[in-house]
């Protein structure tokens, strides 16, 4: 992605955060904080190697973790117990607001939105990665321009009195010295010696009341790094209760994924079990609609078979009988050709045995 933004402020400070998920960080950062996207660079596979982002006129670069030849000096906060060493702070208009947003995004609530000893209001928040940030309304920089300002009116004013001494004092040289110009001198010295004290005290006043509130952000400081390493410590104490929630939950969830596969299982047996038992079901209907539908025909030609067969056990007795009337019949017939026979044969041989009687004269 081509750049979309110019340094319309032309600061050259880039913070440098590094994440376990580039994508997913840039698009949390922009979702909860605000910040737009500068520069997306992908590598060939369409991934997203690092990013530049924006708020208004300040820039982020936002890195993935152990690519870099200083990876061996970097820690990120969850590896180290939360332990932040720098940690970002961005102006914003409205920090209640930000606030607001930050909550809904889910952004975890280090401080949470409270008024400052500089008369700013802000809060701080860890993101998803555990870095530190901290939002508000005070602007150091409307602050230091303020002073600056005052520090360079003063300088210029004590210049300027200076030079006029300065000048008095040549001009005092070079002139002659009646005493009515000598009392005139010494009192242009007096009055610029007493503006030159006003000025020096009023230059005091100011670093006094600078210094105070340099003690007052210090004293502030530390308080927030006393009430920050509380909360570290608070967060510790959560972060191992919840790593030990964590993996009870996960060993719960462990065993109800076996338990639902186990149950997923049963009920797809039980479902093939179904789909059998429905299908032999529809098979057994089917043939005994079949059959009910073949019985009857089994039935006639069953009938039928008896007829025939009572039919053909009447027509075998009937063939019986007639073989036995036959075989009767043909044993008479065979007995009277036998006795035919022997009547032929005794009748042949009779004429043989008679004696022959002669003729009569």
């Amino acid at each position: 992605m081509l750049r979309t933004k110019v340094n319309p402020a032309g600061t050259r400070l880039v913070s440098a955060l590094r994440y376990r998920r580039v994508p997913a960080a840039v698009d949390w950062l922009g979702t909860t904080f605000g910040f737009e996207k500068d520069r997306v660079v992908t590598g060939d596979d369409g991934g997203v190697l690092y990013a530049n982002l924006t708020f208004g006129g300040h820039m982020i670069m936002v890195l993935p973790v152990g690519e870099s030849d200083l990876a061996q000096y970097f820690k990120q906060p969850y590896e180290v117990g939360g332990v932040e060493t720098q940690i970002c702070y961005i102006v914003v208009d409205d920090a209640d607001a930000h606030c607001r947003k930050a909550k809904a995004a889910g952004a975890s609530m280090v401080l949470d939105i409270s008024d400052d000893e500089h008369g700013g209001r802000g809060y701080a928040c860890r993101d998803l990665d555990g870095h530190i940030w901290s939002f508000g309304t005070y602007d150091p920089w409307e602050i230091q321009a303020v002073a600056g300002a005052g520090r360079r009116r003063g300088l210029a004013m004590a210049a300027v009195l200076s030079s006029v001494a300065v000048a008095a004092v040549i001009v005092g040289w070079m002139l002659p010295r009646p005493a009515v110009q000598a009392d005139a001198q010494m009192q242009f010295a007096a009055t610029a010696a007493r503006e030159r004290h006003e000025k020096a005290s009023a230059q005091a006043s100011f670093l006094a009341t600078e210094l105070s509130q340099e003690r007052g952000a210090k004293d502030a400081a530390e308080r927030i790094s006393h009430d920050t390493q509380e909360q570290l410590a608070r967060d510790q104490g959560a972060k191992s209760s919840a790593e030990t929630s964590a993996r009870q939950l996960e060993e719960q969830l462990a065993a109800a994924r076996r338990a639902n596969e186990t149950i997923l299982q049963k009920a797809r047996e039980a479902t093939a079990q179904i789909v059998t038992d429905k299908a032999a079901r529809q098979t057994a209907e089917r043939a005994a609609s079949d059959i009910a539908k073949e019985l009857p025909r089994e039935r006639d030609a069953r009938q039928r078979a008896e007829r025939f067969a009572r039919e053909a056990v009447e027509q075998l007795g009937r063939e019986q009988r007639a073989k036995d009337e036959a075989e009767r019949a043909a044993t008479q017939a065979r007995e009277q050709l036998a006795q035919a026979q022997a009547q032929a044969d005794r009748a042949a041989v009779e004429p043989q045995q008679q004696p022959k009687q002669e003729p009569l004269d």
